[in-house]
């Protein structure tokens, strides 16, 4: 992300830059009609965030949050009028990004621009196109970034952390072959969030979870002391096929641990004596997501020999066939460090699962023979004390 980020300081410094000089060919088409979100969306959901009030779009600035354009875009012109009203935090522009957070952000990969700190009213202008990114404020030429250009059709968001504006006037002029007159296909088939950066509000919390299991900013934090006889943290609504995404870190400070050696067809490794052969690893803890209601479809997640991914339930049941064991055993040990992000993509359909560990697959259309075709998600700590981890940027895809 950090290659593609545009910061705009003060405006004295640059009004002497010039624009690149770019015209479109097309008229321009309004992105916000003034009396409704139509064409946007709420990706976080959180209500009474994006508003509308007297024709203008109003983001309240209570919680981290972004609103992306229902449309993609290539190259484009943006004009829209902005007006700050938080004294202590910037909103700022996402052009050509992602939908969903990237992980171990509340926001999606992609240029971003701050948005001016003024107490009236300001008119952008911006352009994006091959020759890079230009920005004008009030009709005076303010800045030129080049090599930031990317291909390709994507979104466009208004993002806030915590940070109260509104905004008027929004259109966008697109060339007519390339980008913006078709409605993405996603757009009816949204991921929804299962945490929508501000509540527990879609899950089943129970009372000796309260403190311990809590919503903190973009993140659902846990500090391995819920009070409860089962800890794990259930989702209220029940669930069949689905792609599950979830960001996951393990904050506990790690120490060095012994974890048993798994070969590929999910078996312990043995030493020569016939004992179960370990190596030390640094151990944070653990913690994992329950599919459909049932511990036994368990994604694991630890930084243990075997990496995260394994369906530990079915991995370890020796009355299971040997190649569906085998299947729910990691390919490959795709997990960060301990302390670091870790981004989960998980597709359950029928008794078939595949997941999918920081963009690598670890688990391939494996088996789970006898899975309930329905139920609950849970994000697991069913172990003694000290597991502390992290969730964030959970979304879900009914199939």
């Amino acid at each position: 992300m950090g290659d593609r980020i545009v910061v705009l300081f003060l405006f004295c410094l640059l009004a002497g830059c010039q624009s690149n000089g770019y015209q479109q060919n097309d008229s321009f088409q309004t992105l916000f009609n003034g009396k409704d979100l139509n064409g946007w969306i709420n990706v976080n959901q959180a209500p009474q965030t994006w508003l509308v009030k007297k024709d203008n779009l109003v983001c309240e600035g209570k919680i981290t949050s972004y609103l992306s354009s229902e449309n993609k875009y290539d190259t484009f012109t943006l004009e829209f009028d902005f007006l700050n009203q938080s004294a202590d935090s910037a909103a700022f522009l996402i052009i050509h990004n992602d939908l969903l957070p990237e992980t171990g952000s509340p926001f999606p990969e992609g240029s971003r621009i701050i948005l001016h700190d003024g107490e009236d009213w300001t008119h952008y202008i911006i352009q994006y196109q091959p020759a890079g990114i230009s920005i004008s404020i009030n009709g005076q030429p303010f800045q030129n970034i080049t090599s930031t250009f990317v291909t390709g059709e994507k979104y466009i968001s208004f993002a806030s952390p915590k940070a109260g504006f509104q905004i008027k006037e929004i259109k966008i002029a697109v060339r007519e072959s390339e980008s913006g007159k078709r409605k993405d296909k996603e757009g009816s088939l949204f991921f929804y969030p299962l945490y929508n950066n501000n509540d527990l509000g879609q899950w089943a919390l129970k009372s000796g979870h309260i403190g311990h299991w809590t919503a903190q900013d973009w993140v659902i934090n846990y500090d391995g002391k819920s009070a409860e006889t089962d800890k794990c943290l259930w989702s209220k609504k029940t669930y069949r096929d689905f792609i599950l995404i979830a960001d996951v870190r393990l904050t506990r400070q790690p120490e060095p641990a012994l974890s048993p050696v798994i070969l590929p067809n999910g078996e312990n490794g043995l030493n020569p004596d016939g004992s179960v052969k370990e190596v030390e690893v640094p151990y944070a803890g653990d913690t994992g997501i329950y599919l459909r209601g049932d511990s036994k479809s368990q994604v694991n997640i630890g930084n243990r020999y075997i990496g995260s991914g394994e369906i530990y339930g079915y991995r370890v049941d020796k009355n299971l066939p040997p190649e569906v064991r085998a299947g729910v055993t990691p390919d490959k040990k795709a997990d960060n460090p301990p302390g670091e992000w870790n981004r989960f993509v998980i597709t359950l359909k029928g008794d078939r699962i595949t997941v999918v560990l920081n963009n690598e697959t670890v688990i391939n259309n494996a088996q789970l023979p006898g899975i309930p075709a329905e139920g609950a998600i849970a994000l697991q700590d069913d172990h003694a004390d000290n597991n502390l981890f992290q969730f964030a940027n959970i979304y879900i895809r009914e199939l």
